[in-house]
């Protein structure tokens, strides 16, 4: 008999029902560390119990199905699908919009491909346009988002597990872009980088691309009988969104759980997977601080090392290591202007910490997140600490995922005083997730952070589970716990959440508190010693009467409370409402008539040097809107603007900025962020200038120059970098880093070159 789930009533299950019950008497009374362990405990039986029905009730919409054939004969990636073992393979064309039109047939015919030999998979991929000469393709950067242009999406599920992801992406231009996808969408890493091939031409037709991917690249269980398989494609000038499988608005690529079936990988294998990238580096610095405080005033030298090496312990599992790594190359992190009381969140950059770096996700990202690899090798301010080695495994057997990492930070000494004044860290972590049904999993987490005496340590554990209830309604629940010397309070902290999203609403809640002594080194959080309350809403309208002009509006609201766990006295309350306007033609329009705020300062809040606002409560209203023009033409416009109440004053800001892009060689981008504060204390200003010019003489050849200019933190910084792809994921790097700032009696400079060497079978 088909379960109550399967059939829509949720309230005919009844362990739905007593959660349901559970979970609403967990919010009205103050819920302690034990209740809420109590909870989490049913809930991961209930996970265990219901998976099967919980399967069941995934989109009763059949997915489709297409067979990938082997390769009679090689093919040559250039983009033209001209050898003849692509006319002997099936060909995919029943794609249906997700935009604007959710259902209805593309405008435009598209045809993949798939075929496989001994070392790559291909996919070839013809996309029909009846107007060739307004296809947009003008993006060369690798790992670009290609958000003006044509591009297909490529996603290939090859544990079939309905969770994590492969995912190719490319324009007409050829140029590349990959990430991973983890537990659908949760995390997204498009920093990710292998080696794979590509290759797009255009003609009268339309345009074609054809992508190889090493089968060295991807992990995969020998002998399964199918792959989650999907593909999209945009049409950047009509805005229109066309999948194979998961077209409707509530999916989409991200949702893995929904990809069609890819057959025939039977006979598809690999050798055991060894990678190793070493690199070369030199540089050359003028007055440089190191994180101690030292002064360098000019110097040269050299390092090299492995940034990379990965060996396949079996197909699905892999062990990496890296050895003295350089990071020089990785992307600086955007300037900010922080006017709040709390930390910025920057996110990770440096590529061996990229590595399936999903699986170690724990918590709520950039506001209370247990582990947080940036903290490995980065003071709190950002600047390297340099690591000497590093160990990760990472992969899948059977239903478990499993990830372990290991780092370890070399002592720095006090170039006068001869003493160590950072000592050696050594960093490890262990995390292990068992999915559960369809969609579902539960977990744990355990880390350590050791110094250089015995009680120089920090260490935690974590349990969390996933929960999808069905296609729109999902779960979310963690607790953990740190232990650090001197701290014997409550160090715990735990969390409760749930969404339900479709293509009329969105519902989402969170209920989550934060011990006093919770103190997680090795990750982030932005409070302690609090409670939050957390609620989101949204409405959405597709008005069929202007749906030439208008594709969909949206009518948008959330309030948060936060409050001291001890007394219950108000922290923080904040109420906001949105409309949100999406055109046909991709420009956007978002106006904020009303945030309302409430803050309760306990301590002066030093704003800027010389202003504090001193402690109260202050409750404040404040406005805004924003808007993006077409993101289809060569030059795109953004502007926003808010005004209103700030503490005990006013705070009127606006931001502008703009991208030009008259060909696929050239980029220029520029933005300024302007705010005017007026205090009892003092008024003062903030001004960010961001430019960037990218200038790319092809796919292999990158040069990009970006300017920051931070009035509020009185710091100029200027990075350029100039890279050669010479041949799939190894480089050679020209990199030229300027700062000037307060404390800095002449600019910081550094040049460096740096060459990596990708060998891979």
């Amino acid at each position: 008999m088909p379960s109550a789930i399967a059939q829509g009533n949720l309230r005919a299950h009844p362990r739905v029902t007593n959660f349901a019950r559970l979970c609403l008497r967990c919010d009205v009374i103050s819920l302690t560390p034990r209740r809420f362990v109590a909870a989490l405990a049913y809930l991961i039986v209930l996970v265990g119990l219901s998976a099967a029905a919980f399967g069941q009730n995934i989109s009763t919409t059949r997915r489709p199905s297409a067979r990938i054939a082997r390769a009679e004969g090689p093919i040559t990636v250039d983009g033209r699908l001209g050898e003849p073992a692509w006319e002997k393979s099936e060909v995919i064309v029943d794609f249906r919009q997700q935009e604007p039109f959710e259902g209805s047939s593309p405008t435009e015919k598209t045809e993949c491909r798939l075929l496989y030999d001994r070392s790559y998979i291909y996919i070839g991929i013809r996309c029909f346009d009846s107007e060739p000469d307004k296809i947009n393709a003008r993006d060369l950067n690798r790992d670009s988002s290609f958000s003006n242009d044509d591009k297909l999406v490529v996603l290939l599920d090859t544990y079939r597990d309905g969770r994590n992801a492969y995912r190719f992406s490319v324009n007409p231009l050829g140029t590349q872009s990959d990430a991973l996808i983890t537990d659908e969408g949760r995390d997204f890493n498009l920093s990710w980088d292998t080696q794979w091939l590509s290759g797009a031409t255009r003609d009268d037709a339309g345009w074609s691309a054809e992508i190889a991917i090493p089968l060295a690249s991807l992990r995969f269980r020998k002998g399964a009988t199918a792959w989650g398989f999907n593909v999209s494609r945009i049409i950047r000038r009509k805005n229109e969104i066309l999948l194979w499988s998961s077209w409707q608005r509530a999916f989409g690529l991200l949702r893995v759980s929904q990809a069609g079936e890819l057959t025939g990988v039977e006979e598809i294998s690999r050798s055991r997977l060894f990678e190793i990238k070493p690199y070369v580096t030199g540089r050359a610095r003028q007055n440089v601080p190191t994180p101690l405080g030292n002064r360098l005033e000019s110097g040269f030298s050299g390092a090299a090392g492995i940034e990379v090496a990965r060996v396949g312990i079996t197909p699905s599992v892999t062990a990496e290591f890296t050895v003295n790594p350089d990071f020089g190359q990785a992307e600086v992190d955007q300037q900010v202007v922080n006017l709040t009381r709390f930390s910025v969140f920057f996110p990770e950059r440096r590529d061996f910490f990229l590595e399936n770096a999903g699986i170690f996700l724990f918590g709520r990202p950039g506001v209370n997140q247990l582990f947080f690899t940036r903290r490995i090798g980065l003071t709190d301010d950002g600047a390297p600490l340099p690591i000497d080695f590093g160990a990760k495994v990472t992969g899948k057997a059977g239903p478990w995922n499993i990830g372990f990492l290991h780092a370890e930070t070399r002592p720095l000494r006090d170039a006068e005083r001869r003493e160590r004044r950072v000592p050696r860290e050594r960093f490890t972590v262990a995390r292990v997730k068992r999915d559960i049904g369809t969609r579902s999993n539960i977990g744990a987490i355990a880390l350590n952070r050791q110094g250089g005496g015995r009680r120089a340590y920090n260490r935690g554990v974590g349990l969390d589970a996933q929960v999808n209830f069905n296609d729109y309604w999902t779960g979310y629940a963690f607790i953990a716990k740190t232990f650090s010397p001197g701290l014997a309070g409550d160090s715990t902290s735990f969390r409760v959440q749930s969404g339900y999203d479709t293509n009329q609403m969105r519902l989402f809640g969170i209920y989550e508190e934060i011990g006093r002594d919770y103190n997680p080194e090795l990750g982030f959080a932005l409070r302690r010693d609090v409670r939050q309350y957390f609620g989101d809403g949204a409405y959405k309208w597709r008005p069929a009467a202007i749906a030439k002009t208008v594709r969909e509006i949206r009518f948008e609201g959330f309030g948060e409370y936060y409050q001291d766990r001890a007394t219950g006295d108000l922290q923080t309350r904040t109420f906001a409402t949105a409309i949100s306007v999406d055109f046909a033609n991709s420009a956007g329009l978002t106006i904020r008539p009303l945030r309302a705020e409430t803050d309760v300062l306990t301590q002066p809040f030093r704003i800027r040097p010389g202003i504090a606002i001193p402690p109260g409560r202050y409750a404040f209203h404040r406005s805004g809107a924003s808007f993006t023009t077409n993101r289809s033409r060569q030059l795109v416009f953004d502007a926003s603007g808010s005004w209103g109440g700030f503490y005990s004053g006013t705070r009127q800001e606006a931001s502008a900025g703009f991208t030009w892009r008259p060909d696929s060689h050239l980029s220029l981008e520029a933005s300024h962020n302007f705010n005017a504060i007026q205090l009892p204390q003092g008024d003062f200003s903030t001004n960010l200038l961001n430019g960037r010019v990218t200038y790319n003489l092809s796919r292999r050849w990158l040069s990009t120059c970006l300017v920051q200019i931070n009035s509020a933190a009185r710091l100029t910084s200027i990075n350029a970098r100039v890279r050669y792809i010479y041949r799939p994921n190894s480089d050679i790097f020209f990199i030229y880093n300027q700062t000037t700032g307060v404390g800095v009696g002449r600019p910081n400079r550094q040049f460096q070159v740096k060459v990596t060497y990708d060998f891979i079978r």
